[in-house]
């Protein structure tokens, strides 16, 4: 059974972990696994090393919209469906997932018309949050509906890693309810339970010389996350409580826009600007709070590896968020923008130490098995062979 992923850039977000979690754990017996994305992103070893997985680095494939790059990304999509006869194409993210699928469909049509048997695909994309969204200048977000909907009549099944996706893809009439499957993120559950971790020589390697609470946000530097309002919430704690220290672990086009408000703050050294880690398992363990500041989301991955942790979470009541954070027992959810809200809830945690133990334990076991990467790659499998 042959499966080819698509996924625009191999950054170090939740949806390109997931679909490297998916391309390292399906049934090498079963499937024979490829992997299209661009050659630039901090994942690329990790998915050019992928053992027993064909990779493909399209040069033209890139975030921004590009009408020339976007027709050359296409064709070379599509060139590379034509040579290795995929069963099913999978795609994910908003770029990859309407050019992917559009190759998909030509593909489909070739070899129809061409009469070559036992080649044609399905056609499955996942929805890691939606490619429209209130945020952005009607047009666009019209438009972005528009090309959903046109490109979900030839794609076989979507599959969404929250219910609130499902819903927002009926209300805009994206597809029929049929059409749709519900499969949550997975993650390595062992990996983010077990705390073997000298948090004393964590907290000096990154640069905390003090025993104060951390609050930590870890995300990419992107609109969609807003960490200028992390900063902000960061500057209003420290106004009423100085002895917190923060982080801030991530990279993207934000960054320079962040290290300009962070110069210009009174934070006095308090706030670690990280950029990209490795060892988020690490620093979780370290972490007092968890805060997530999106504007939109899927299902964050970042908020269900704090959970599992046993890290309290304040983050804003969007898109799948909901369905991981119990208000006020694991956490709390706040309206996207209020700053002033999420630093209440920050000082309401640090001021009641008894409060906070038992939010910590309530966070560690509001994330069971069904989180488990297990679960959602046996979900996948199902799903292929169903299609097949």
């Amino acid at each position: 059974m042959r499966v080819c992923h698509v996924i625009t850039e191999p950054e170090l977000g939740g949806a390109q972990l997931s679909t490297l979690n998916i391309l390292s754990r399906l049934k090498k017996d079963t499937f024979a696994v490829s992997i299209i994305t661009s050659p630039k992103g901090i994942l690329k070893p990790e998915y050019e090393g992928l053992k027993d997985v064909e990779s493909f680095f399209s040069p033209f494939l890139k975030r921004p919209i590009n009408p020339i790059l976007d027709i050359l990304a296409f064709m070379h999509i599509y060139s590379i469906y034509r040579r290795h006869k995929y069963n099913i194409v999978h795609t994910h993210s908003s770029k990859a997932g309407i050019i992917g699928r559009w190759a998909a469909l030509l593909y489909n049509l070739t070899e129809c018309r061409l009469k070559v048997k036992g080649v044609r695909c399905e056609v499955v994309h996942t929805v890691h949050g939606w490619s429209f969204n209130d945020y952005q200048a009607p047009v666009l977000k019209s438009l972005f509906i528009f090309l959903e909907k046109i490109t979900a009549r030839f794609t076989t099944k979507i599959i969404c890693v929250s219910n609130k996706d499902i819903e927002t893809g009926l209300r805009y009439k994206i597809a029929s309810r049929e059409k749709f499957v519900l499969i949550k993120y997975g993650i390595p559950l062992a990996e983010f339970r077990k705390s073997a971790v000298n948090k004393l020589q964590k907290r000096r390697e990154l640069n905390i010389t003090n025993n104060d609470p951390i609050v930590g946000m870890i995300s990419c530097l992107k609109p969609q996350k807003s960490p200028l309002d992390y900063i902000k919430v960061c500057i209003k704690v420290y106004e009423k409580m100085p002895n917190v220290n923060f982080l801030l672990v991530g990279d993207g086009i934000l960054r320079a826009r962040c290290e300009r408000m962070l110069s210009a703050s009174p934070l006095n050294g308090r706030f670690i600007f990280t950029g990209w880690r490795r060892d988020i398992s690490q620093i979780l363990d370290i972490l007092d709070i968890a805060v997530l500041t999106s504007k939109w989301e899927g299902m964050p991955v970042s908020i269900i590896e704090a959970l599992a942790k046993g890290c309290p979470v304040i983050a804003t009541n969007v898109g799948g968020t909901p369905e991981l954070i119990k208000d006020g027992v694991s956490g709390y959810l706040i309206r996207p923008g209020s700053y002033d809200e999420m630093t209440e809830k920050i000082l309401q945690i640090f001021k009641d130490r008894q409060s906070l133990e038992e939010m910590k334990r309530m966070a560690s076991v509001s994330i069971d098995d069904y989180f488990h990467i297990d679960r959602m790659l046996k979900e996948i499998e199902n799903l292929y062979r169903k299609l097949l």
